[in-house]
């Protein structure tokens, strides 16, 4: 997702400095908890969190991992609902949390704000229209391919991309096992698709993958 920091205003991302409440995450610890009330809405200064489902015991869906600069959470927090999923801090982090209210009123005063509520909202929902339909018809080649593509399109950086998520978090963002993603991200390298570095994946292009999935 477009990261919030470093896309707006240097007054604007005082203004929710100000606002909001800085708070650290050790790695493995719990932000918040699907089912809790969405009272703040989190910002990511450092580190690197995961939003997860777990639909039977033992089992882990990743629905989203985000880094530094990126908002997530977005839609509970403006609805004022619960949070639909698990934030966990998958190494050591530091948040802005912004209360729900200052967000609304930052929403009503600052058409910046707004248009950058706006395009993360349109950036998501074609994001999970994607996800969805990925994991309802791809085969397991199309949906690491996908994955990877999408975490590539993540950093926001000119190529070459490392991929800085391990093969088990891959395979639980494509819904399958990670024996099948290392089978599948193997077989990706040795068609030339991707390079495998001291055990990172590494991408010069998505290039190569897109035409896989076409």
């Amino acid at each position: 997702m477009k990261p919030l920091i470093g896309s707006i205003s240097k007054e604007l991302e005082g203004s929710l400095k100000q606002i909001g409440r800085e708070q650290r995450f050790g790695a493995g610890e719990h932000i918040f908890a699907a089912g809790d009330a969405a009272e703040h809405l989190p910002v990511v200064i450092s580190g690197k969190v995961k939003m997860v489902h777990f639909p039977e015991p033992g089992k882990e869906l990743i629905v989203g991992i985000f880094e530094s600069g990126e908002m997530f959470a977005l839609p509970p927090v403006f609805d004022g609902k619960t949070y639909p999923a698990t934030a966990i801090a998958m190494e050591p982090a530091c948040l802005l949390l912004i209360q729900r209210s200052d967000l609304l009123e930052f929403i009503r005063t600052s058409p910046e704000f707004a248009v950058a509520v706006i395009e993360w909202m349109c950036e998501m929902l074609r994001e999970k229209t994607s996800t969805i339909q990925n994991l309802a018809k791809s085969s397991p080649s199309r949906r690491i391919a996908h994955v990877l593509i999408r975490l590539a399109e993540n950093h926001h950086d000119s190529f070459p991309v490392k991929i800085k998520v391990r093969r088990q978090e891959i395979a639980e963002m494509a819904g399958l096992t990670t024996e099948t993603a290392i089978r599948v991200i193997r077989r990706f390298a040795d068609d030339g698709l991707l390079r495998i570095e001291h055990g990172k994946i590494v991408l010069d292009s998505t290039d190569g993958l897109l035409r896989s999935i076409r």
